[in-house]
Order: C-alpha cells, then sequence, then structure tokens
C-alpha cells in the first residue's frame, strides 16, 4: 500500500480552490452589492440596480465589475410591459441598454462571454407569462470608453413559454457553453439546448427528461463540475439530472419529489447545491396540507440517500409576511440567503433587519440542522440597503474544462479512443482514505495526477499500477479528478471529499 501526500503549499493555501473572480461582485435587491474579491471579508457597496428578483453580473479575470443586469420594481414600467435594465461598472444605465425583453420574476436572465471575442458578452433573456420566449442581446464592451454598450437587442430565439429557470454551464472544452432553456407551456419535459461557441449561437438538440413540468416558475442549478442539476418548480416538483459537458445530454438521475396532480404541494423556490456536492439546500413556501401553511422554510437533504426528500432537517422558518427566497453558493463556499419582508415593492419606510441583510451557512457542506452547518440568520448586513427574493444568476465562469475528455480541446488529449483499462476509487464519496484498484494490476510505471475542478494540477506521483490508497485527511472537501497516464489508456475519474 502507499499513500500520496498533498503539496504542503497547497494545504497553506486553500482558497486557490475557491477563487472564482469572474463571479466576485453581486448587484441585486433595493441598490445592494457585494464585493468578494477578498474571500476572507466580503465588503458591500451601493449598485445601481432595483430588482426584486432577476440579477446577473459578470466581472472579469481579476474581478474587476464590467457590468449586471436585471429587472427593475413595478414602479418602472415601460408602457404597462416591465423591461430589463443593463448598469455599466459605474452604476450607470449602459448606453441602449434598456427595455430587454423580460419581466418580473427571479431566474430570467444569465450572462455569458463570446467565446471568439472576448471584448463580446451575450445577455440571454426569457419571457415566461407575457413575453414569451427566448431572447439575446449582445454587449461591446470597448464601447464608451470601456463601460460597454448593447450593440444588438432582443434578438428572439424562440416563442415557446419559458420556465423561470435559464441557466448555462461551461462546455467540457472549457471554452464553449451551454445554455439551457426549458419550455414549460402544456405540461412536459423539454429541454432545448443551445450551443455557444466563437461561430455564434444555435440550438444543439432537445432533450426529453424526467417528469413532466406544469408550472412556469422554477430553478435550475449545476453542481461544482457541471456534471449534475437540480431542477425545483412551484407545483412542488424536484429532480435531479445528469448533464453531459461534451455532448450536452441530459438525462434523469432520480426524481426527489413529483407534482401533485391533485394540488397537494409545495411551492419550491430557489435551490442551491453545498460545495462538495453533497447536500442540496431549498427555499420552500408551503401551499397544503403536507406543510403547515403559515410557514416559510429553509431545507437541507442528502443527495446520496435513496430517497433525499425523506432526509429533508429544517434549517430555518420564517412566519408570513416574511418571505425566504434566493439561495446562493457564494465564492467564498458559504451559501448566502435572501428574504423578502413587508410586501412589495418597498417604500421609503421599510427598513428592517429582515430586508437589510443576508442570512448566511457558514458550513454547507456538514450535514444536521442549523446549528451544525452554522446558519446566521440576517448575518450578512448590505450597509443600509434592501435585499428582496433575489440573488444573481449567475454562471460558474471559471469551470474549467473536463480533465482528459474527448471534448478537451484545450488541452493534450489522453486519447480518441476507448479506454483499454481502468481502475476504480472507493469509497467515493471518500472521508479520510480512498482506495485505488486497477483492473489488471501491473509493474507498468504509470503517473497518478490530482486536478481540480478548475482543471489545475495540484499533485502527481510515479508509481506502479499496483493497488493503493490515497491519504485524503488533510485536504479540504470538494470535487476533484483522478487521472491516471501510462502506456495504457484510462479513464478520468470524478472524486468528491466530505466530512
Amino acid at each position: 500500500m502507499k499513500s500520496f501526500h498533498f503539496f504542503f503549499f497547497f494545504l497553506l493555501f486553500p482558497s486557490c480552490l475557491y477563487s472564482q473572480h469572474r463571479n466576485a461582485i453581486w448587484c441585486f435587491g433595493d441598490s445592494s452589492g457585494i464585493d468578494f474579491r477578498n474571500t476572507f471579508s466580503p465588503s458591500v457597496f451601493v449598485s445601481g440596480i432595483n430588482s426584486k428578483g432577476t440579477c446577473a453580473s459578470v466581472s472579469d479575470s481579476l474581478g474587476n465589475l464590467l457590468f449586471y443586469t436585471g429587472t427593475p420594481d413595478i414602479r418602472y414600467f415601460n408602457n404597462g410591459i416591465l423591461k430589463a435594465i443593463v448598469y455599466n461598472k459605474d452604476h450607470l444605465q449602459m448606453v441602449n441598454g434598456d427595455s430587454l425583453d423580460c419581466e418580473v420574476w427571479y431566474h430570467e436572465i444569465v450572462i455569458i462571454p463570446d467565446p471568439g471575442n472576448q471584448n463580446l458578452y451575450y445577455i440571454f433573456h426569457v419571457g415566461v407569462t407575457g413575453q414569451y420566449g427566448l431572447y439575446y442581446s449582445v454587449i461591446d464592451m470597448t464601447q464608451d470608453s470601456g463601460r460597454g454598450a448593447v450593440i444588438s437587442k432582443n434578438n428572439q430565439l424562440r416563442t415557446e413559454p419559458a420556465v423561470d429557470c435559464i441557466q448555462a454551464v461551461k462546455n467540457g472544452n472549457g471554452r464553449d457553453w451551454w445554455l439551457l432553456f426549458e419550455h414549460w407551456q402544456n405540461p412536459n419535459n423539454l429541454f432545448y439546448i443551445y450551443s455557444v461557441t466563437s461561430n455564434g449561437v444555435q440550438l444543439d438538440h432537445v432533450d426529453s427528461a424526467g417528469l413532466t413540468a406544469s408550472s412556469g416558475g422554477g430553478d435550475l442549478r449545476f453542481n461544482s463540475d457541471g456534471s449534475q442539476f437540480a431542477l425545483c418548480n412551484w407545483r412542488g416538483l424536484l429532480a435531479l439530472y445528469n448533464f453531459d459537458r461534451c455532448t450536452g445530454n441530459i438525462s434523469l438521475n432520480k426524481t426527489i419529489r413529483a407534482e401533485d396532480p391533485n394540488g397537494n404541494y409545495p411551492y419550491f423556490f430557489d435551490c442551491c447545491f453545498s460545495p462538495n456536492d453533497s447536500l442540496l439546500y431549498l427555499s420552500c413556501a408551503p401551499y397544503y396540507s403536507d406543510f403547515d401553511t403559515t410557514h416559510i422554510f429553509l431545507y437541507q437533504l442528502q443527495l446520496s440517500s435513496f430517497n433525499p426528500y425523506a432526509t429533508k432537517t429544517q434549517i430555518w422558518q420564517q412566519t408570513a409576511p416574511l418571505a425566504i427566497g434566493g439561495v446562493r453558493l457564494g465564492p467564498d463556499n458559504k451559501i448566502y440567503v435572501a428574504a423578502q419582508s413587508t410586501g412589495y415593492p418597498y417604500d421609503s419606510t421599510n427598513y428592517y433587519p429582515e430586508n437589510m441583510s443576508l442570512s448566511v451557512i457558514n458550513q454547507p457542506d456538514r450535514r444536521g440542522g442549523a446549528v451544525t452547518c452554522d446558519f446566521q440568520p440576517y448575518s450578512f448586513y448590505l450597509g443600509g440597503k434592501r435585499t428582496y427574493w433575489g440573488l444573481p444568476n449567475n454562471p460558474d465562469y471559471d469551470l474549467g474544462p473536463v480533465p482528459g475528455s474527448i471534448c478537451d480541446s484545450l488541452s493534450v488529449q489522453i486519447s480518441e479512443h476507448l479506454p483499454e483499462t481502468s481502475f476504480t476509487l472507493y469509497p467515493n464519496p471518500a472521508f479520510d482514505k480512498v482506495h485505488l484498484h486497477f483492473s489488471s494490476p501491473s509493474t507498468e510505471k504509470i503517473t497518478i495526477k490530482i486536478l481540480d475542478i478548475k482543471g489545475s494540477l495540484i499533485f502527481q506521483e510515479e508509481i506502479n499500477s499496483v493497488d493503493s490508497e490515497l491519504d485524503l485527511s488533510k485536504i479540504y472537501n470538494g470535487v476533484y479528478f483522478v487521472k491516471v497516464e501510462g502506456e495504457k489508456l484510462y479513464p478520468v475519474i470524478r472524486l468528491v471529499k466530505i466530512n
């Protein structure tokens, strides 16, 4: 047996695993803003946004804000129709940044960099109830002295009503993007998957996956490496799906809770994976008999369970009219929870502790109640600004390629063929140790490589291809990849480290 020890540098500086520079700035709610560039001590600032829900932002590779967008509150209707606004880094409306087709929902917008031009960005936006369909607008950051301008607006790709859960994830090559659009009118289970490449935006395929859905309200959230996503909706559907980042194909992993045709359902608003993907956090406003209708809950579910819904642990509850809203993993690996109070929109007197702070789950990988995961209600003060329900609908801009995959066009290919031999890791998820078992043990010299989810090499060692053991006791919880290089071809295996 052989133990592997990780670089001392890596042990001393775990923050390198958590750097998400392009997601470093959040703008949301009523003029709220958070700067996560110092993950040990995030700071607040005043933004230009005023949105009860939908918002998104993007920064450059150093974490400097480029622009953000959102739907203003209902006092700012445009001829009876609410439209989104784009704000530049100076917190002013961007040139031509008004009237993006959008509505008063919560996850209607996502921003994607153009893979072929570092100065161009796409804003994808959907219409759920009135302005049906999928749209995109284009930002050119060279305009207006580097503050950017909208150079193309409201280009319609689809006309069907959208579920309020548009989302994007990096292609397995680490460069291009997948965009997911779900159609909800007339119960169906159709996902439209678009590819965003240097050649533009095009529909790649349509997948039919999982149970049918009949609600326009919901949330779609990817896990840390983009291999799975959770989907929840306002009629009580909660499901886990597999996602192939190379092909864009979707398949059902498990249905956690189905819609109830008799109307006996909770209202699932938002969901979020824990950093190591073992737990799912869920905000829920109950409707009928299986919940107390006077309360709003925040739950934790264990995803490895055969029946994750049976494992739901209450983290928090609030009494109406207080409402728990957005649940979002921050760049500091803490989960932030938004809450709205005393109606919408706020007037000049509606300032309360509940709407001037976010609540925080400080240890979201820990299974258990509020004490175990260190949930602190209303603990992150927004500097006198206010929050509603929404938090930024940002994808993982810094997600790297899938190591060693056939779609990894940005690094050396390990093979264009299927693996010739294999190895397994167990247990997985792992605690302090993980065993490597080779299907064909031999004296062949091989190199073991450990990569983080960004594709960065953190450890390597040359050994014989015999059964071995990895010591994981000193590494931080998270998702890694184990890659074997030798004369034969081996698969790349995803490894999850948990407590």
